[in-house]
């Protein structure tokens, strides 16, 4: 059964003549009984009935013709969608925690407002997790802060960031910076294993035999963020996490004079996965915001200035979704 034959019926059933309809569809009217015939034949069941050399609707026709008519029309208009350059379709994408709770959302959103017929779902996981759920084809495309060592996948750097030591305690705060060693004998609160931003603070005790005193772990920044607030503590965090509470003096940044904690921002899709226009739009937009972002967190934290009233304004829809989340 193909296409035009849906659309050689319903042409018969608005206009029951064979050489009218045929000259609507500017075929012969030999094609248009020869596409009835087998139409019929195929589904097993007589559409009309033939009077003399008229034809007309039976039953069975006008109950299709009447459950055809608006499924063919929209059949024509996805399949006009499909073939246009316009971006359409359903995207799956995963991030890791970080990237999901402070970057996708406002990225998602404005997409959306220019793309009405993608769909979108969005999944977050630890890095560990996204990566996996990319191997078995279970998301389009991921993007995670941790390292990754799968083979099965292809990455693509798209944009580079320095954790902080963050604390509630401005008098540490400001009596630093110190060694990394002078803080490890005080209470830290870290990510959960699998997670990149555990990953990239670990990466730089372990190889000098170095561990810090977890006291707690949690799966969640805003979790990390709320026991932060009692004495003693400290984290090691995105600066996308903390600016709002260091802008407000509710957390403080320590600086370490021996080591930085840098790491890079990946794109995570299956090697296997052929080219798509719709996938590749979605990223660059990822990419163009985390690049924002990254220079906003640069003004905010590396400077200790608030932003100029320009920059308040550009930042205002992220920061309002930011907050929304927390």
């Amino acid at each position: 059964m193909t296409l035009r034959y849906l659309e050689i019926f319903l042409a018969l059933a608005r206009t029951p003549n064979m050489r009218d309809a045929a000259a609507k569809l500017f075929i012969s009217q030999a094609a248009v009984s020869s596409a009835l015939r087998d139409f019929e034949a195929e589904l097993g069941v007589s559409l009309f009935d033939r009077m003399g050399r008229g034809i007309r609707l039976n039953d069975k026709g006008r109950l299709l013709e009447e459950r055809l008519a608006p499924l063919y029309n929209q059949l024509k208009n996805v399949l006009a969608l499909v073939a246009s350059d316009e971006l359409a379709g359903k995207i799956r994408i995963g991030a890791s925690t970080t990237l999901s709770d402070f970057v996708l959302p406002q990225v998602l959103y404005n997409f959306k407002m220019r793309h009405h017929q993608v769909e979108i779902e969005c999944e977050s996981g630890n890095t560990a997790d996204i990566v996996r759920h990319v191997e078995h084809g279970l998301l389009d495309v991921g993007f995670v802060e941790g390292d990754v060592h799968n083979l099965a996948v292809e990455i693509t750097p798209l944009a580079k960031e320095s954790l902080v030591i963050v604390t509630a305690d401005k008098a540490l705060a400001e009596a630093g910076p110190y060694p990394i060693e002078a803080l490890l004998d005080r209470h830290w609160l870290l990510r959960e294993p699998g997670s990149g931003t555990r990953e990239t603070f670990l990466r730089q005790l372990t190889p000098r035999g170095l561990r810090p005193q977890i006291l707690l772990e949690f799966e969640h920044n805003d979790s990390i963020k709320q026991v932060l607030h009692n004495p003693g503590m400290l984290s090691c965090l995105s600066p996308r996490i903390v600016q709002r509470e260091v802008r407000a003096g509710e957390l403080f940044i320590v600086g370490v004079s021996n080591a930085q904690f840098d790491r890079t921002i990946y794109r995570v899709e299956h090697k296997a996965l052929p080219f798509s226009s719709l996938r590749e739009a979605l990223s660059k937009e990822v990419e163009s915001c985390l690049e924002e972002e990254e220079r906003l967190c640069h003004l905010v934290l590396k400077t200790g200035e608030p932003l100029p009233e320009h920059e308040k304004e550009r930042a205002a829809p992220r920061k309002a979704a930011q907050h929304a989340q927390a």
